[in-house]
């Protein structure tokens, strides 16, 4: 027989023993926790690290000077403030002054109208003496509103006047004033500008706007025009009416410059009708074509009354659409009553067609940026608010002012954001997890009953 010592425990030991067993591993413990939440360390296995801020994020974040404050406007709903929450985080992680507040609308509607938040919810992000406002919240989306709040100088735009444009200052539903207020609080300051009595465009405009004029230019004013557009200045046109007629405007000049000219009639979009529109001519454009203005974004734009446009390519400079309809459009040249229909045996030109386009030409001095859109409704205080409309102005401008960059920041698609499994594999599986190991686990517990009575 082999015998086998144990220790034996001093009884009147034991206490001490117990006691000083439990205050060790009392300090184990605590001290585990300690360094827990001392120190976190985090790993991303996912690809493109989607859940690790991008480089260019990071240096964003590195080179913005002073704090940031984040508002965060939202209901009472949990899963989209910790989605909020969930995001932020990972940029306090890089930036620690960037503080975060939820403020309910429910409970604390004084702070919400004080705000003048949106009433679907929205953040309000400060900084630099800046603002920016997001409705909808992405690594993309929010590292776009902090270069804009951090971007050093102003952006300087010139709204002709004198000839019946859309105004600038004014809250009529035919004004721009909404849709500029809000850029301004990036930086982007909007003046009126009359070339009859300034006789030359001050060389610190980044962006000139013809914005729908209704009265004829003076050839003073059309030399003052070109005289910019030659020195590489950038231009947005926005028309309503023909632009070679003899009634309007009288700038034909500048159209000519760069190859564009407005086709006869407004724009039908039997599409756009069919989702039961009050008025024929109004035109909402779901997709967009591929352009480094138009890529971020995601809602759809309406155009009130459209006018298309025919373009002459020119050698020295690139012109890309921006918006276009389907093939089930037209340009109307009857009467807008009754059922509309396209009519084949007149002149009405059939879809698709293009509605505004960008022009880029180099130049000695840089890359000169022109958009022309057969549309000046959409930037309207009327309109502004309605789907994508107002992030196609700010697009807009703040691509024709320069800033192009700040609408290249993409975040690229993650590969491994779903799994994917052929037929062999999804009945491979099944056989495994629903058949074999349960029966393996049944034939164990056999095994061990059967043995146990034995």
């Amino acid at each position: 027989m082999i015998r086998c010592a144990i220790p034996a425990i001093n009884m009147r030991r034991a206490p001490t023993y117990y006691l000083t067993l439990a205050i060790v591993s009392t300090l184990i413990a605590l001290a585990i926790v300690f360094l827990f939440n001392r120190i976190q360390l985090q790993y991303d296995v996912t690809a493109n690290a989607r859940h690790t801020l991008t480089t260019q994020t990071q240096s964003t974040l590195k080179a913005f000077s002073g704090p940031i404050k984040v508002q965060a406007v939202l209901g009472p709903d949990q899963n989209t403030r910790e989605a909020v929450t969930e995001l932020i985080s990972r940029y306090q992680s890089v930036k620690p002054d960037l503080e975060l507040t939820f403020i309910n609308p429910e409970t604390n509607p004084e702070r919400a109208r004080e705000l003048k938040a949106n009433p679907n919810g929205e953040l309000i992000i400060s900084g630099n003496d800046r603002e920016q406002r997001l409705q909808q919240l992405s690594e993309r989306v929010f590292t776009g509103a902090l270069r804009q709040l951090s971007r050093e100088g102003e952006r300087n735009i010139a709204f002709i006047v004198g000839h019946e444009e859309r105004s600038i200052n004014s809250d009529a539903p035919s004004a721009w004033s909404t849709a500029l207020s809000r850029l301004a609080t990036s930086g982007y300051h909007a003046r009126e500008l009359n070339l009859v009595t300034e006789s030359i465009v001050d060389p610190s405009t980044d962006l000139v706007v013809i914005a729908d004029p209704r009265r004829a230019y003076f050839p003073g004013e059309i030399a003052a025009l070109l005289e910019y557009l030659n020195r590489g200045g950038n231009l947005l046109w926005l028309t309503d009416t023909d632009i070679n007629n003899p009634a309007g405007a009288g700038i034909s000049a500048i159209a000519l410059e760069f190859g564009i000219d407005t086709l006869e009639g407004v724009v039908i979009d039997a599409d756009s009708q069919a989702a039961g529109l009050e008025s024929p001519t109004m035109v909402v454009l779901n997709k967009l074509p591929r352009h480094p203005l138009t890529n971020q974004l995601n809602a759809s734009v309406v155009l009130p009354q459209a006018k298309a446009l025919a373009i002459t390519p020119l050698a020295g400079q690139t012109t890309l659409p921006l918006l276009q309809t389907g093939e089930s459009s037209w340009t109307e040249l009857g009467i807008l009553e009754g059922a509309v229909r396209f009519d084949e045996h007149s002149k009405e030109t059939p879809g698709p067609l293009t509605l505004a386009v960008s022009i880029e030409r180099q130049l000695p001095n840089g890359i000169q940026r022109v958009a022309i859109l057969g549309d000046a409704d959409f930037g309207s205080n009327q309109f502004v608010g309605t789907g994508g409309n107002q992030a196609l102005t700010e697009s807009l401008i703040v691509w024709l002012s320069g800033d192009a960059d700040q609408l290249e920041f993409v975040t690229q698609p993650a590969p491994d954001s779903s799994l994917q499994l052929d037929p062999g594999n999804i009945i491979t599986l099944s056989v495994v997890w629903l058949a074999a190991i349960p029966i393996l686990f049944f034939s164990s517990a056999v095994i061990v009953a059967y043995r146990r009575r034995r």
